[in-house]
């Protein structure tokens, strides 16, 4: 399975280059805020409503914070995996994406795929290559495990490649139509970008790519589709 929304991951909106005063402050934040990335109460709230949320902490990578974005989202369990595995559909909702390209399909299940990121002065267009295997739990949740395959496909000399270091979905039913997603991640974006630029860059994107999500996939084609490896709550 193609999970395109692994770019996440990853994530890097350069549309919001102009706000540098903007990333100066969050600098200062994560100066702040710099405590151990396995203490719980690490996390910092980026922005958060009734239904969305963003969050980061420092991570054991020099240069590199950890990322867990939160949305409840009207959808079945089949409908959130059908949409993310729409790839002429993907740049409509994941933030700054020129396209998503699977590679390989094992099974219906797992597969490998690269996903292409805009690039706009002084960042460069980018580009990432995740392995995705989705498995569905007891109790319904299902889970997407992501590791990066860079390894799958020579690299596009013109592109800079990120390494992903972790990611990890969790989509719980919370009813016949109604999900709560959970993604924490986090990547390495190459290229000696300073942490105080890349960070509100992410952060803005994965808020953007939520509130796409939300708008999109409640009204998304996939919503009348079941798939036989997925049992829905009923």
């Amino acid at each position: 399975m193609c999970q395109a929304f692994n770019l996440s991951v990853i994530l890097f909106s350069m549309t919001h280059l102009k706000r540098l005063s903007y990333c100066l402050l969050t600098f200062l934040l994560l100066l702040s805020n710099n405590v151990p990335a396995n203490d719980l109460s690490s996390w910092n709230i980026w922005k958060q409503n009734s239904e969305l949320s963003v969050f980061y902490r420092a991570s054991q990578y020099d240069d590199v914070i950890e990322i867990k974005a939160q949305a409840k989202v009207s959808s079945s369990l089949a409908g959130f995996i059908y949409f993310i595995e729409d790839f002429n559909q993907v740049p409509h909702w994941l933030d700054n994406v020129e396209f998503v390209k699977c590679i390989s399909k094992s099974s219906s299940t797992e597969s490998v795929f690269i996903t292409r990121f805009k690039g706009l002065w002084p960042i460069s267009a980018r580009e990432i290559v995740t392995h995705s295997r989705y498995w569905q739990n007891e109790d319904l949740s299902i889970e997407i495990a992501v590791k990066d395959a860079s390894n799958a496909i020579e690299k596009n000399q013109d592109v800079i490649r990120m390494n992903l270091l972790s990611a990890h979905w969790t989509i719980v039913p919370m009813s016949a139509d109604r999900i709560a997603i959970t993604y924490q991640f986090m990547v390495n974006p190459k290229g000696n970008i300073p942490l105080w630029l890349t960070t509100p860059i992410t952060l803005n994107s994965i808020w953007t790519t939520l509130y796409n999500i939300q708008s999109q996939l409640p009204q998304s084609k996939w919503q009348q589709k079941v798939n036989d490896d997925i049992q829905e709550i009923h």
